[in-house]
């Protein structure tokens, strides 16, 4: 499950990322708060792949400033709340 969960994870920060000269993303440089907003998305995709309703509390209050944060502390936030309910 955590494997599905990252690929999605990492689809849904690809396909909204929009590159800069630099290599890094617009998504990297936004206000966090507004990644949270957007962040929230994902979540219809996780409730398909896990069959349960993912609540939005698992998004980072602030949102996440990087990929890998996104991937790392959202995956643990779903599995702890998927562990949370069995």
């Amino acid at each position: 499950m955590e494997s599905k969960i990252r690929e999605i994870l990492d689809t849904f920060w690809e396909d909204r990322a929009i590159p800069t000269e630099d290599g890094g993303s617009i998504v990297d440089a936004l206000v966090a708060p507004v990644e949270s907003l957007t962040a929230v998305e994902v979540l219809v995709d996780l409730d398909k792949i896990t069959g349960e309703k993912i609540p939005n509390t698992v998004i980072q209050a602030g949102g996440y400033m990087t990929k890998d944060e996104f991937l790392d502390k959202l995956t643990a936030s779903v599995l702890k709340h998927l562990t949370s309910k069995s």
